[in-house]
């Protein structure tokens, strides 16, 4: 998956101490073992560092940001500046939250559920509805632990003649299935609800003032937004997704002459609009 990808990216030798990287260790152990024993010690080293991070927070003071928080925000910045092939959806806002619980597979499994609830409706007026359920068919059984490696080669060359959808149409039946009131609460959906809400404080930070408009995140996220629409699978578009992708590249350089690195601007513009985002809304704190 693009999150695995993008931890195998941040977390090298160099880093391995930093909290989110011994968190990502800690619970890639506990998932490889089966010993209550050990998976006992494991959950125990991990408590101890949620304890240490929020010691660490409230000692900063009012407005400090929890070290797992501004790890994986600078390792999102990071990862995103290469414009990885098939991390759109997770590129697609810069201001993301991390989840401690390492939850993504339950986010996965109800991803699942939401295209099973498409491809059972009976009617549909996305033209692309067989392929795109051919491809949901296809990755549940890569998904599946009894499909062996031969049978995963199969899957694999099938899976191209289906690509995957535009981000626009998946997003479109992800939003349908969550109007579901009994979905609401799942994974998926709260997650939606958290990148629009991201997405709604980027448009309004982003348009308050020109200092903002002109700042490294706004207008790397006015660059995001237009290299989402265009489909990979659409030939044309390849000169102009290279030629957005090289723009995004060229932001992420380092600072002529030293000064605060791309990731250190775009993630302190992040706060900012956190901090008074937060304050026009009570309801979100």
């Amino acid at each position: 998956s693009s999150t695995k990808e993008m931890y195998s990216y941040w977390c090298t030798a160099e880093r391995s101490e930093k909290p989110l990287c011994k968190h990502h260790a800690l619970i890639a152990k506990m998932t490889a073992t089966t010993d209550p024993e050990k998976r006992k010690a494991l959950a125990t080293e991990v408590k101890s560092l949620y304890t240490q991070a929020k010691t660490m927070s409230a000692g900063g003071g009012p407005g400090s940001v929890n070290p797992f928080a501004k790890d994986y925000a600078d390792m999102k910045i990071a990862y995103c500046a290469t414009s990885p092939a098939g991390a759109k959806t997770l590129c697609s806002t810069a201001a993301s939250r991390f989840s401690p619980s390492g939850s993504s597979g339950s986010v996965t499994s109800s991803t699942s559920q939401a295209m099973e609830w498409f491809c059972a409706k009976e009617s549909s007026e996305l033209a692309s509805k067989d392929s795109i359920c051919k491809r949901a068919s296809l990755l549940k059984q890569m998904r599946d632990a009894t499909t062996t490696p031969d049978a995963k080669k199969d899957l694999l060359k099938q899976l191209k003649e289906h690509p995957a959808p535009a981000y626009g149409t998946t997003q479109a039946i992800y939003a349908d299935f969550c109007k579901i009131k009994t979905n609401g609460e799942l994974p998926l959906c709260t997650s939606l609800r958290r990148t629009a809400e991201s997405k709604k404080m980027a448009s309004w930070y982003c348009a308050s003032s020109d200092e903002a408009k002109q700042g490294l995140w706004c207008r790397r996220s006015e660059l995001v937004a237009k290299l989402s629409k265009l489909p990979f699978t659409d030939s044309s578009k390849a000169d102009e997704r290279k030629a957005i992708s090289a723009q995004l590249s060229s932001m992420m350089k380092p600072t002529p002459g030293g000064g605060p690195s791309p990731s250190k601007q775009m993630s302190d513009e992040i706060s900012k609009a956190k901090k008074s985002y937060c304050e026009m809304h009570a309801e979100l704190k």
